[in-house]
């Protein structure tokens, strides 16, 4: 009797670790997260190549810029298992950073920006646009990301 409670336990344990080990450690793929890296980035870039112009001839489209980044931040944070790709989002976003939101407050403060710091920011935010999109593709199919 003790070995056929042993048995059952033991089914039992083995069963729930199956379950358990089948259970995704990251979100599933949506075609949302991924449009939303691929037009975001799309749009910033075009946006940051624009800075040697005056802010003011541009805020209204930087202000919606980061409103639609804040949008698919938020999108990003509601999905079930999704820390990774939601922290990128939020670094991507902060105002007191080097990436988009530290490149609005700069372009906001200086008025204009030369053309070897709008180089060097569109590089570092084409770079984490990139991260957030081969994350992306990595929970459909997993791949290798070429930069």
């Amino acid at each position: 009797m003790p070995n056929n409670i042993y048995r059952k336990a033991a089914a039992l344990f083995s069963l729930l670790f199956v379950l358990t080990a089948c259970d995704p450690i990251i979100s599933p793929f949506t075609e949302q997260a991924y449009e939303n890296a691929t037009t975001l980035k799309a749009q910033s870039l075009a946006l940051i190549a624009k800075s040697g112009q005056p802010y003011s001839t541009h805020r209204s489209n930087v202000e919606k810029l980061l409103v639609d980044v804040d949008a698919a931040y938020e999108y990003a944070k509601g999905l079930p298992r999704n820390d990774v790709v939601s922290a990128q989002w939020d670094t991507l976003r902060n105002p007191d950073g080097n990436l988009l939101g530290g490149f609005a407050t700069r372009w906001k403060n200086s008025g204009t920006l030369s053309p070897f710091i709008t180089e060097e920011i569109s590089l570092q935010v084409s770079s984490a646009f990139d991260t957030i999109i081969c994350v992306e593709i990595n929970k459909r199919e997993a791949s290798v990301c070429e930069r």
